[in-house]
């Protein structure tokens, strides 16, 4: 008796659009509008910082490792929120780097890292009881994108690298050196968002975990690309709509160029100095994100650099081999 094969047909593009719509409504604009209700505006910034780091930090390192780290998380980013942006968020930073530097030992650099994430991107608190509340809703949006992480097929575990204890305490030392002195930069200077800094670093480690070393270049030469594409923009000093117009498009655009991360980082810089920009200060905006970002990547390069021969002198001085990853 001959078996007969039921295809089943494929939904149509209308019921796959519906399906998209009912599920952003459900995970994130019902979550947004119960926190815009409980804690405005700030609580929303606070509920989808926690989701991303909870979410990215699940998918590297595993749902269950991550769940662990979240208590570390919302403390970073309380402490983050009170001393953002003066010299305790400085040492905070530097603090930060160690703990993920540290986590290589054991395999858990992926999680730990997104704890300097949470420490850098905050928003700066007025008072004690205002870094609670964005620490707590951090760690409960963190949670959150843990769970939903692992609804779309996040393992529980994802063991990462391991060094034994001298290569580990050099990429601690040299992690926290490099995200102390890119965060002293930006206050050292008074920068207004000093984070522009360390977000390079922290974004191109984060690429280097996951196998993408190139966007380093990437990265440096999109800045370039994109505040030299600013200039002309700034000379002609179109009116304020214009400009809003030309960044919103040129940001979907970049969205859209996932193949060369040069050309879609260099898009995304232009459009965020477009957008960031005050009235007749394009100019001024680009040659300012310019150099905080690539000062970040320098600094990434020099610390790799660092570790890279740090890690072939300790290698030669006393070759043990590496600790392999655990079944």
């Amino acid at each position: 008796m001959s078996q007969v094969n039921v295809v089943e047909p494929k939904p149509s593009g209308g019921r796959r659009l519906a399906h998209i719509v009912i599920a952003v409504v459900i995970f994130a604009v019902i979550p947004a509008l119960l926190m815009a209700a409980l804690a405005g505006e700030v609580g929303v910034s606070a509920l989808f910082t926690g989701v991303l780091l909870g979410g990215t930090g699940a998918k590297l390192g595993g749902t269950r490792r991550m769940l662990y780290v979240v208590p570390v998380v919302g403390l970073a980013a309380g402490l983050g929120a009170i001393s953002a942006y003066d010299w305790g968020w400085v040492a905070l930073l530097a603090a930060a780097g160690f703990v993920a530097g540290a986590g290589i030992r054991f395999g858990w650099l992926p999680p730990l890292l997104m704890v300097p994430f949470a420490a850098t991107f905050v928003s700066p608190a007025s008072s004690a009881d205002d870094a609670l509340t964005w620490g707590v809703i951090v760690g409960l949006g963190a949670v959150y994108g843990i769970l939903l992480a692992r609804r779309f097929g996040a393992p529980e575990v994802v063991e990462g690298d391991r060094l034994g204890p001298p290569a580990a305490a050099t990429v601690a030392i040299v992690f926290a050196a490099i995200l102390g002195g890119s965060a002293a930069i930006g206050v050292a200077l008074s920068w207004t968002e000093p984070y522009w800094v360390p977000e390079p670093i922290l974004i191109l480690v984060l690429y280097i975990l996951m196998g993408k070393r190139d966007r380093i270049r990437g990265k440096a030469i999109g800045t370039a690309v994109g505040v030299c594409a600013a200039l002309p923009v700034a000379i002609l000093a179109p009116p304020a709509a214009v400009l809003t117009a030309i960044g919103t498009v040129t940001f979907v655009i970049a969205l859209l160029e996932a193949k060369r991360y040069w050309l879609m980082y260099g898009l995304y810089t232009f459009s965020l100095i477009i957008l960031l920009a005050a009235p007749g200060q394009v100019g001024f905006e680009a040659e300012e994100r310019g150099v905080q970002i690539l000062v970040g990547v320098g600094l990434l390069v020099v610390g790799l650099f660092i570790v890279h021969a740090l890690g072939g002198w300790l290698q030669s001085r006393d070759p043990q081999p590496e600790l392999a990853p655990a079944n």
